[in-house]
């Protein structure tokens, strides 16, 4: 009999491990996708926000800053020197303060001075492996180990999640820390600490600490649990409005712009539309299921059920009234709802599987689920996204290694990589007054500047039309010096005047690396 009790005790201890294990080789499996498969590239306005803010952060300092922006002549100069994603700094004239919350890159310039500049590239790979395994964790509490794989799998196969762990954004990290806020529910002070941090991180989310606290809250710890919490948070919210005032000065500051510009009811019809019909094409109807727990879990895993269900519901409000997107991407905002949903979603069918001793259909269903999301991430270019935004590293690189050290870029989209990668200084020309672009490189070269003009082939007609009647150069209608896979060129300025005066030179040719 004992020998009987022996034997079933280790089959349960294994029974209990072997969904831990499967749902930590998932959340590895995801972590190592957004390594091999990441962009590693600053490009566009939100990385180049978050990186160069890590990297400020990271050397000391609080902000990026320019040494041409005192001296330029030209209207409005702090502006044109402020690379993407970036405004000029209310508190210092010199310097450039973040259009995106500041707290991601606290979290990222640890990275940034143990790795150097690609060791942020680390940041949105960890968090991923935290999300995956808090979905785990949280469904496992509702319904088990069959539901708590299935969350784990849906969770790392979702299509927006794919999409978004392969770059430098903190839409994974913002998802990560408010799922570990619920996982640690049970320990108050662990879970104020990572509500703090999710505020920092992503600010307009914070009325979902008040959702997290009610879902923590236990009759038998009274108030005194949420009060624990809420103290424990205190830090994270601090550093947010000190951040704040540092950089905008004051603590009510942000680089957004007005919020009544940014979040309003009449955006409600267009943002139902778009994030609809974008989460049935790329989820399907499953995070539907959710809406039965009521119905079918019991007890303490139907009132965490409904808690994560409002939870979910309210962090999808808040993006009903941001502006709108049309692009499928900006699904990117709801991860935390949809997580959330799903770990409710899978809970609800391994319980139902289970009443009805249907639990390999559950699992058939759960592996059916995410190779549609694998397909359907793969058709929305997430295995091409290191090619598509490798572009940034390979321009980047190319200024860094052929053009002198004094080099200065006239361009936009690529404003932030130059900086980042190269260390170069930018000046957005889409900020520029037309009548001063001849100027401006005038003036650049008098001060001992080399300047460039930097565009990517889809921003030529606009940059033409920008300056055409204002500037010679404007009309770029001489040969770029460098051509790089055909997606961006480098003019020489200097070029234009010799090549009209017959003097003929080759356009070097740089092919995509990857």
């Amino acid at each position: 009999m004992n020998q009987l009790a022996r034997w079933s005790g280790r089959r349960g201890l294994r029974a209990g491990l072997v969904p831990a294990v499967l749902a930590l080789a998932v959340a590895l499996a995801l972590a190592a996708f957004g390594v091999t498969r990441g962009t590693r590239a600053v490009g566009g306005s939100d990385s180049s926000c978050y990186a160069l803010m890590a990297e400020a952060f990271g050397t000391g300092q609080w902000q990026p800053s320019s040494r041409l922006v005192e001296a330029a002549p030209w209207p409005d100069a702090s502006r044109t020197l402020a690379p993407g994603g970036f405004i000029p700094s209310p508190v210092r004239s010199d310097a450039a303060s973040p259009v995106c919350a500041p707290g991601y890159a606290v979290l990222m310039a640890p990275l940034f001075a143990v790795g150097g500049p690609d060791g942020v590239f680390a940041a949105t790979p960890m968090a991923a492996f935290v999300l995956v395994w808090c979905a785990f964790v949280l469904a496992h509490r509702l319904a088990g180990g069959l539901a708590g794989v299935a969350a784990a799998v849906l969770t790392a196969s979702s299509p927006i999640v794919l999409f978004q762990v392969v770059q430098p954004m903190n839409d994974i990290a913002t998802a990560a820390l408010w799922m570990a806020a619920l996982a640690l529910m049970s320990r108050p002070v662990a879970c104020g600490v990572v509500v703090g941090l999710a505020i920092l991180v992503r600010p307009n989310l914070a009325p979902l600490a008040f959702l997290v606290a009610a879902c923590a809250w236990r009759p038998d710890r009274g108030l005194r649990g949420t009060a624990v919490l809420m103290a424990a948070a205190v830090p994270g919210v601090a550093a947010w409005l000190w951040l704040n005032h540092v950089l905008y000065g004051s603590i009510a500051g942000s680089g957004y712009g007005e919020v009544g510009e940014l979040f309003s009811l009449s955006h409600a019809g267009a943002n139902l539309s778009n994030y609809g019909s974008a989460l049935y094409q790329t989820q399907t109807v499953f995070p539907l299921v959710a809406l039965a727990a009521p119905f079918v879990l019991t007890g303490e895993a139907r009132r965490l059920a409904i808690g994560l269900l409002a939870f979910a519901g309210a962090a999808a409000a808040v993006y009903l009234l941001y502006r709108p997107y049309p692009e499928w991407w900006y699904l990117r905002f709801l991860i935390p709802a949809l997580v959330a949903t799903l770990v409710v979603a899978c809970s609800v069918a391994a319980q139902a599987a289970d009443r009805a001793r249907m639990r390999g259909v559950a699992a058939i269903g759960t592996v059916v689920l995410a190779l549609m999301g694998v397909q359907t991430a793969g058709a929305r270019d997430v295995l091409a996204l290191q090619g598509l935004e490798g572009r940034y590293r390979e321009t980047a690189a190319l200024v860094d290694q052929r053009l002198p050290a004094n080099a200065v870029l006239l361009t936009v989209w690529q404003s932030g990589s130059v900086r980042y990668h190269a260390g170069r200084e930018a000046v957005l020309w889409d900020s520029l007054d037309p009548a001063w672009l001849d100027r401006a490189v005038e003036w650049l070269t008098a001060e001992g500047q080399t300047p460039y003009i930097l565009v990517e082939r889809r921003e030529e007609a606009e940059f033409r039309d920008r300056f055409r009647g204002h500037s010679a150069l404007g009309a770029l209608d001489w040969p770029p010096r460098f051509n790089i896979g055909g997606q961006a060129r480098i003019f020489d300025p200097a070029d234009r005047a010799r090549y009209l005066a017959g003097e003929a030179y080759a356009t070097e040719n740089s092919r995509r690396g990857r």
